[in-house]
């Protein structure tokens, strides 16, 4: 991954972790403030620019004398923006109705099914007998990355012991803060080149048929 990249998620972290910069806080900029801070740091990042108007207190501008460091803080506050554009969107989205399945078994080994009727009529199943309804949910591959980064880190001490010995007895030194940020790479990683294309099965309950579950699929079936 390019360094510019990798700097930049560095630096949104230290704007969440030291900064206080979490999502609560920027959502409460909705008017563009988070990228004309951008806009004012990527233009101190040239000489031959006018720096573009500051939205908050002058004395809360803090660029720096080197131009890469304030690219990399314009491109950290551009992907805050960005994610406060997400989340302002998904919030005013309309949930998606759930989609229900249903199964003879608590497992959902034996089949599932889209529709109550279908497995009423597969399974010959009557009044009294339980079904088990489930609630589908895309899978999203960071819930497959879990400390994988302290794999990762695992991995390196022991192919380091085994090549250097006691020489690399404290190798690799990882804050929490870097192990945060290898992690971060990782879901980032996994989100663009392992989209899960399965659902999962969550909220599942027992169900009891009744007699109207019956006299339903029958007269569906007739159709």
């Amino acid at each position: 991954m390019h360094t510019a990249i990798i700097k930049t998620l560095e630096e949104r972290q230290r704007q969440i972790h030291e900064e206080g910069f979490s999502a609560a806080h920027d959502d409460q900029y909705k008017e563009g403030e988070l990228a004309e801070c951008a806009a004012a740091y990527a233009t101190a990042a040239s000489t031959s620019l006018s720096i573009s108007p500051w939205p908050f207190r002058y004395a809360s501008f803090n660029p720096s004398d080197d131009p890469q460091r304030n690219i990399i803080k314009a491109m950290a506050l551009l992907s805050a923006e960005y994610d406060r554009l997400e989340r302002a969107k998904a919030a005013t989205a309309e949930a998606p109705a759930e989609e229900l399945c249903y199964s003879t078994d608590d497992e959902w080994q034996s089949g599932i099914y889209d529709d109550l009727t279908d497995i009423i009529e597969d399974r010959e199943l009557e009044e009294g007998n339980t079904v088990y309804i489930g609630v589908k949910k895309d899978a999203q591959a960071t819930h497959y990355t879990g400390r994988a980064a302290e794999s990762v880190i695992e991995h390196m001490q022991l192919q380091a012991d085994e090549e250097a010995g006691e020489a690399a007895d404290d190798y690799p030194l990882v804050s929490l803060e870097h192990a945060r940020e290898l992690q971060t790479l990782i879901d980032i990683w996994a989100t663009a080149h392992c989209p899960p294309d399965f659902y999962t099965i969550q909220n599942d309950r027992a169900y009891t048929l009744t007699r109207a579950d019956i006299a339903k699929a029958r007269q569906e079936s007739q159709v």
